[in-house]
């Protein structure tokens, strides 16, 4: 797993364990900006995290705590290489689960009271 993929996983995984780390602001924010480029949404991740050091000590923490290798995919044990393709692919739905992780923790939006108007 490279540092990226390592990075964005810890991200994903403190995002699932601590749902209320991040304001409904900072989510957007969030959302909004996430690139394409995996390599790019890792760095975003790490910087936003360097401006707020509580969240990025346990962003270190998380990332720490998982493996250096993890099996992308089922692949037989003579394959211990993923292919450009099997890369891609684990980076795409690292970043799709990514999206999701930011989109369910944030709090469901309220609807705003339909008063009516004195005209």
């Amino acid at each position: 797993m490279t540092f990226a993929q390592k990075n964005v996983k810890a991200f994903i995984k403190l995002l699932k364990n601590n749902p209320d780390l991040l304001n409904t602001q900072d989510r957007q924010t969030l959302l909004d900006k996430i690139p394409e480029d995996f390599q790019e949404i890792s760095k975003l991740l790490l910087d936003w995290c360097n401006k707020l050091p509580e969240i990025n000590t346990a962003l270190q923490q998380v990332r720490r705590s998982l493996p250096d290798h993890e099996p992308i995919g089922e692949r037989p044990a003579a394959a211990a290489f993923p292919t450009a393709e099997t890369k891609a692919e684990y980076e795409k739905n690292l970043k799709e689960e990514l999206l999701n992780a930011l989109r369910q923790s944030s709090p469901p939006e309220t609807e705003k009271p339909n008063t009516p108007t004195d005209d």
